[in-house]
């Protein structure tokens, strides 16, 4: 029998920590795939081309979506934000397991479509943790950190989309707990096809 490769989707408000995660999970799961995105913003600085992004155009990108390129795809602050349908089916098909980093608005996207993926949520330990990690990462005015605390509460809402719930209060043990799902999840008998 031929293994399918398993798609977790990771989702967490923003200063909870999930890039941290994802990060320790690239070193501690080498085999599995993190799926890059398109955006239509600008390179930031430090961003490589096909590490971080895929950077397009908007043209491009209008072109992808009309031509129904992508798995799920958003708009977020006058950008583009996409995940290729192609590039997810070929690395499953190829039965090679990857991690997706979404938002809730992708989850809930991929969901009306019915789309099979193992869907984790991140939590963080309180708004206050939250908002004081925020508050430490030093990337934000006030303004913005408030408006991300917002959308944050609002992200909090969605956790019933998800198969798993897991709150990080130490990197190490949510890194543990989510690998301990992802083997788990492998081994499904859904993710067997006959020859």
């Amino acid at each position: 029998m031929n293994r399918k490769g398993s798609i977790t989707i990771l989702s967490a408000p923003s200063g909870t920590g999930k890039s941290t995660i994802c990060n320790i999970l690239k070193e501690k799961i080498p085999n599995i795939k993190f799926s890059v995105s398109h955006t239509s913003r600008r390179p930031r600085e430090g961003e490589t081309e096909g590490v971080h992004y895929h950077f397009i155009s908007k043209e491009d990108f209008q072109a992808r979506i009309d031509a129904d390129k992508f798995l799920e795809w958003a708009k977020i602050h006058d950008n583009y934000y996409g995940t290729s349908l192609e590039s997810v089916n070929k690395t499953r098909d190829a039965g090679i397991s990857q991690i997706l980093e979404l938002d809730t608005q992708g989850v809930e996207s991929l969901q009306k479509r019915d789309f099979e993926a193992v869907y984790i949520f991140i939590l963080p330990p309180s708004l206050k943790v939250l908002e004081r990690r925020l508050i430490k990462r030093g990337t934000e005015t006030r303004e913005e950190i408030r408006k991300r605390l917002d959308v944050g509460k609002r992200e909090l809402m969605k956790y019933p989309l998800y198969d798993y719930v897991v709150t990080n209060v130490e990197v190490g043990e949510t890194v543990s707990i989510i690998q301990s799902i992802i083997q788990a999840e492998k081994y499904r008998t859904k993710h067997f096809l006959k020859q």
